[in-house]
């Protein structure tokens, strides 16, 4: 499965790279650039969790654990958004086969099912509901435990992951062609609530006084010589800080666009 999953991602670097060739204008490079850069980093995000050595070391260690989760919802899936992959990866195809594909998903009766789909998931409490959903019933022991326990599922939750995490930076970031559609005071609830859901998530793990996860109880001889309660506190602050930073900076930067626009006004009106 991790041979699959790391296929997938040369797949879809090999053709953004392709469907890139064709910028035109400076402007349009520029701009192709910076989302460039910000694709290949998220797809290597992506690849670094899933790939040795972390991949092997998350199931020793809490901390590694918690490091891979955050790289597969809060650092590669923003990244991908900024990185406005869809059309691009699109381009290497045939123009009469994208043609084609276009008019099914758009017109067909057949392929209504899947257009009424995309209006629910894109709805931005949907969209929340699912990304925070993910992270917390992942983290109850039981489910936590049967993951350890059963590799299938355990890469299923990852695939989930990515896709809740695509889903939920959609919602915050336009990537053309898709707009988030939030207003600014929408946005800013919509990313602090976030925040506040996924520090309690952490203060939990935090407090516990006893380890909560069975695999990582039962360990012996113990790595790096962490008792499994002070791996577990460490895992709490890796979730809480570093793998939290990209939605402090969105929440940082949504209320930047709150308090400019406002200042702005301000200005205007002492000015007239």
């Amino acid at each position: 499965m991790t041979e699959l999953a790391l296929t997938g991602i040369v797949v879809a670097a090999v053709l953004y790279a392709l469907g890139s060739r064709d910028a035109r204008g400076g402007r349009a490079q520029r701009e192709g650039s910076r989302r460039a850069t910000a694709f290949y980093c998220g797809l290597a995000a992506l690849g670094l969790a899933i790939a040795p050595p972390l991949d092997n070391l998350a199931d020793r260690l809490f901390w590694a654990h918690m490091v891979q989760h955050g790289l597969l919802q809060m650092i590669g899936p923003p990244l991908i958004v900024l990185g406005a992959p869809w059309l691009v990866i699109w381009r290497p195809f045939s123009l009469g086969g994208r043609r084609r594909v276009s008019r099914w998903v758009v017109q067909s009766r057949g392929a209504s099912p899947l257009r009424a789909g995309a209006r629910v998931l894109t709805s931005p409490a949907v969209a929340w509901a699912l990304f925070l959903g993910a992270i917390w019933v992942s983290h109850l022991p039981a489910v936590f435990d049967y993951a350890a326990a059963h590799p299938a599922f355990h890469e299923t939750e990852h695939v989930v992951f990515v896709a809740t995490g695509l889903l939920f930076w959609s919602r915050v970031f336009d990537s053309p062609p898709f707009h988030a559609r939030l207003t600014h005071l929408r946005r800013f609830a919509y990313l602090l609530s976030a925040g506040i859901a996924e520090t309690a998530l952490s203060v939990v793990i935090l407090s516990a006084h006893e380890p909560l996860y069975e695999p990582y109880r039962k360990l012996l001889p113990r790595p790096e010589h962490l008792t499994a309660l002070a791996d577990q506190q460490l895992g709490g602050l890796m979730m809480m800080e570093p793998s939290s930073l990209p939605l402090l900076l969105a929440i940082l930067w949504s209320l930047g666009t709150l308090v400019v626009p406002a200042a702005r006004r301000r200005r205007a009106q002492a000015a007239a």
